[in-house]
């Protein structure tokens, strides 16, 4: 006879109040473990939960050195190279190693970049938000020498209490730059060469007018004086 069988064969009519006392028990002991069991799994979603909320703001709160190159917004053809923090929190001893070492056109003018503090000596602290721009290149005369269009950038820093951070890796790629459709947003700037350029514009006009202004006196003085000097006829 199966198990199913013999529950089924059971008479229930049959149990003493012993046996209807021990069946309560069993199930009293079961429906406890049950919700003992139903306890811990709360538990432990509640305390994973926790364990995810804390260490999302831990990373939310951690500093976040961002390295790049971006368009210069005053001369359209250039380039900044740019190092922001954009945590919430500060970064300590930042320090920027570029592969291979950072070259422009500009570097015969007397600015090498890659020599200055900046890479070389790195930044003690970058407070949040805390954005530092250095003109880089111009595109069309990089393009011309034909300097490196693609470098890598690692960033090494440490949070506010002096712990060291997972370093970061930037592809810098220059290449793409030259592919890319983009529109033109005139700002400030564009409206004050463009007042320059009307000064200017109006200046030369004023300087042409007045110009002109003499040559017509100069006429009319010549006019004047050929009149005078012309015999007077007799009756």
């Amino acid at each position: 006879m199966t198990s199913e069988s013999m529950l089924l064969a059971v008479d229930f009519g049959a149990w003493t109040s012993e046996d209807w006392s021990a069946a309560s028990a069993v199930a009293t002991a079961l429906l406890t473990l049950f919700t003992v069991a139903i306890a811990l799994a709360a538990a432990l979603y509640a305390r994973q939960q926790v364990t995810l909320a804390r260490q999302l703001r831990e990373e939310q709160a951690q500093p976040f050195v961002v390295v790049d190159i971006q368009d210069n917004p005053v001369w359209r053809q250039a380039f900044d190279f740019v190092i922001e923090n954009m945590g919430q929190t500060l970064a300590k001893n930042v320090k920027i190693k570029i592969d291979p070492p950072l070259t422009s056109t500009l570097d015969s003018d007397g600015y090498p970049l890659q020599s200055t503090p900046l890479l070389t000596q790195g930044i003690p602290s970058l407070p949040p938000r805390k954005r530092i721009t250095a003109l880089f290149d111009v595109g069309a005369d990089r393009r011309e020498a034909g300097l490196p269009m693609k470098y890598t950038a690692t960033v090494e820093f440490e949070d506010a209490h002096g712990r060291p951070q997972e370093p970061l890796t930037y592809i810098l790629d220059l290449s793409i730059r030259y592919s890319l459709l983009s529109m033109t947003e005139y700002g400030v700037h564009d409206a004050a060469k463009a007042l320059r350029e009307m000064s200017k514009t109006l200046k030369e006009t004023r300087r042409d007018l007045n110009q002109e202004r003499q040559r017509q006196r100069a006429i009319q003085r010549a006019i004047d004086e050929l009149g005078s000097t012309e015999p007077t006829g007799t009756e």
